[in-house]
């Protein structure tokens, strides 16, 4: 197994040779290239990326739709049925459980 405390002397060896650090300025248009790509149209992965994510929600869209539609008579019979009397001690996931079995 290597030995971290020489792995780091030979760090520490190779970054004093290392020539010293002269004008860290930005080089000469970079802040021009920055602001061009920030304008710049998206790239061609990101809009079929945009177009598919956009079909999948309308997808999902009517399908949501078509399960209300499919489901119109229960939930109406859920909001009719208003003979039967609701007291606050009733439990809805005992009566679910119930419903169940």
């Amino acid at each position: 197994m290597n030995d971290p405390l020489k792995s780091w002397q030979r760090l520490v060896a190779a970054a004093r040779q290392a020539p010293p650090a002269g004008d860290l300025s930005a080089p000469y248009g970079f802040s021009t290239r920055v602001a061009a790509l920030a304008f710049a149209p998206p790239a061609p992965a990101a809009s079929i990326f945009a177009r598919y994510s956009l079909r999948a929600a309308a997808v999902a869209g009517l399908l949501a739709l078509a399960a209300v539609a499919a489901n119109y008579t229960a939930i109406k019979g859920a909001f009719v049925d208003e003979s039967v009397p609701v007291s606050p001690t009733d439990d809805p996931v005992g009566e679910v459980v119930d419903l169940a079995s």
